[in-house]
């Protein structure tokens, strides 16, 4: 039976205590596809490409990734093109095997994409055109309920050694979205491996969602040495879509997510990746339902928190007892089965 997934997306509002400018996304809903421009765009050129277009693919196993873009994460480049469309975000998932890179994005709040590129380079650093999409663009059209719209379609890559640190270290490379306005990249994100699989053809049903108000919670607790430290306590958080996120029980270090048609989720710790001294880590987690066996979280295995910003437990002396509300921002990904 034929599933329908609602895809939910919400806008970033953070006073964040490290006083980073978070992009502000736009919630509206529309179609659209792009038209083909080869760029060799931000941080690279295309001698940097190992790319040939093909539809077929060699055999090895499988493996899943996906990043959240937005404008906040780009990294300008003195007397370089424009970049960091405030308004935009993205949702792009990819599959290597054997030589097939296939991808799968959808963006809104951006103009039509004028270039698609997985670079290498660590998050706040800008690097090398690795693989390029941009002869995706425009070819076909493809539905993302609540997006402007969507690229999908496969690549080949010959430089296996491209694809080896790919596959080994994917938070070293980042996706980069470009458009006529922001030809230096509109939207950005660091790439995180996928633990669960699901089908890829089924990979624009999976949900973002993004904080639009929440605070980590801290309580003053005795550490182990005896001394007094803020500790965490809870979080509460309202996501896109009126999604509430808090933990099963203040104390218990189980996140929850619960939709309003009911369905829920809670979270384990599958790995963390820091994300700076000012930010909350982010997360990999695996889910487990908790609510109505229907509903937006029914089918829902495996759940990101990314491009933290702010959130972070006080640091000195405090009063036993002391409770207090950090402000945070973040991305969060559900991935379904």
């Amino acid at each position: 039976m034929k599933r329908t997934k609602t895809i939910l997306v919400g806008t970033t509002a953070v006073a964040a205590a490290a006083g980073v400018a978070l992009a502000v996304l736009p919630a509206f809903a529309a179609d659209g596809d792009g038209s083909a421009h080869r760029s060799a765009g931000q941080g690279g050129s295309s001698s940097d490409l190992a790319v040939q277009s093909g539809a077929g693919g060699s055999g090895g196993s499988a493996a899943l990734f996906v990043a959240s873009l937005n404008g906040a994460n780009e990294v300008p480049v003195q007397g370089g093109p424009a970049v960091g469309d405030r308004d935009g975000a993205a949702l792009q998932f990819v599959k290597v095997q054997g030589d097939k890179v296939s991808v799968a994005v959808k963006f809104r709040g951006t103009d039509k994409p004028t270039a698609l590129h997985i670079h290498q380079g660590a998050k706040g650093t800008n690097g090398g055109i690795k693989i390029d999409f941009t002869e995706l663009i425009g070819k076909g059209r493809t539905e993302a309920a609540g997006w402007t719209g969507a690229v999908t379609g496969s690549v080949k890559v010959k430089d296996k050694t491209v694809l080896d640190a790919f596959r080994t270290g994917p938070n070293g490379f980042y996706a980069n979205l470009h458009t006529a306005a922001f030809p230096g990249g509109a939207v950005r994100g660091q790439f995180h491996k996928v633990t669960g699989s699901f089908p890829f053809d089924r990979a624009l049903g999976n949900v973002q969602a993004s904080v639009v108000t929440g605070k980590q919670i801290y309580e003053c607790k005795k550490s182990a040495d005896g001394t007094l430290s803020f500790q965490q306590r809870d979080v509460r958080a309202v996501l896109g879509g009126n999604i509430a996120h808090s933990f099963i029980a203040p104390n218990s270090g189980t996140p929850q997510w619960i939709a309003p048609d009911r369905s829920a989720v809670t979270g384990a710790l599958i790995s963390k990746t820091p994300n700076g001294e000012a930010n909350i880590p982010e997360l990999d987690l695996k889910a487990t339902q908790s609510g109505k066996k229907r509903g937006l979280f029914a089918h829902t295995q495996e759940i990101f928190r990314l491009n933290t910003v702010g959130g972070v437990a006080p640091a000195g002396s405090c009063s036993q007892g002391a409770i207090v509300g950090v402000p945070y921002g973040a991305d969060y990904v559900f991935v379904q089965k």
